[in-house]
């Protein structure tokens, strides 16, 4: 059965190369659209017509997690189950989302230790050097009204469209420090029996650890297909 990914805030494949080149199943990658409102309903609008006329499975990273129950409301699209990657349907931290009100993330990534804090607070020390530094000119190249709009839609979540019920589960990283716990369980109050999956790590898994997060999603597809 087909997979398509949608990709966390960045809203590009620039952290999931590789994660993608792992996979062995059809994989269609959508990015996320910047001509558009930002909130998660808008963004499903404009992405169910890019969706497969045949069944397929969902998988969405992080910020894009509150996109499938709009998806998945939706009657013409043939979904068959939903994967959160490292995702969440509530707001994590307020005062993470605050700071692209105060100042741009490529002045951010400028302060002295930037990168130190990016690699132990946020990444968990979970990668090279090297994936830290693109990690940073990631976030850097995000263009600054696509950020502040992404986080003030991260701020307003729900309540989300009556769902049916579908098999539901979620990647979990055991050490992450971008979802707050109320994040984190979101997904479970919203569908009930989703299963979860802990990996190690932090939440830039599927950049750190792409061989193994293509494996686990492989695993997840079977067992919503058994």
């Amino acid at each position: 059965m087909k997979l398509v990914v949608i990709p966390g805030l960045n809203g590009n494949d620039q952290l999931c190369q590789e994660f993608l080149h792992h996979l062995s199943i059809e994989t269609l990658f959508i990015p996320l659209p910047e001509d558009c409102p930002q909130d998660h309903s808008s963004l499903a609008d404009r992405i169910a017509p890019l969706l497969p006329n045949e069944p397929f499975v969902l998988m969405v990273e992080s910020y894009a997690g509150s996109i499938a129950p709009y998806l998945n409301a939706k009657p013409d699209v043939d979904l068959k189950g939903i994967i959160f990657f490292v995702s969440l349907l509530a707001a994590p931290s307020k005062a993470l989302l605050e700071l692209p009100k105060f100042i741009q993330a490529d002045t951010l990534m400028k302060l002295p230790f930037a990168e130190q804090q990016l690699g132990s607070n946020f990444m968990n020390n979970d990668g090279t050097p090297e994936q830290v530094k693109h990690v940073r000119s990631v976030i850097e190249a995000i263009p600054h009204h696509i950020l502040k709009a992404r986080t003030e839609a991260l701020k307003n979540l729900g309540p989300f469209p009556e769902q049916p019920k579908i098999p539901a589960a979620f990647v979990e990283a055991t050490h992450d420090k971008v979802l707050n716990q109320r994040a984190k369980d979101s997904i479970a109050s919203i569908y009930l029996g989703a299963r979860k999956y802990p990996m190690e790590g932090s939440h830039f898994l599927l950049y750190t650890k792409p061989k193994q997060s293509a494996a686990l999603i492989k695993k997840i597809i079977k067992d919503i297909n058994s």
